[in-house]
């Protein structure tokens, strides 16, 4: 019988190398969107302590 071709867990697109079941382009997206998120979550944490009158640390 011939191995099912492994799948993106993301994309459903065949490929070879998959590292955790996600292709690299997915890899690559998803560590995209987490870092644009890190950095939005601490301008809001920068701009809450100002309105509580203490002068954020840089």
């Amino acid at each position: 019988m011939n191995e099912a071709a492994k799948r993106c867990m993301i994309c459903a697109k065949p490929t070879e190398v998959l590292k955790g079941g996600i292709c690299q382009p997915c890899q690559e997206r998803i560590r995209r969107e987490a870092m644009g998120e890190q950095a939005g979550v601490a301008e809001q944490a920068e701009r809450e302590i100002s309105r509580h009158g203490i002068a954020p640390k840089k």
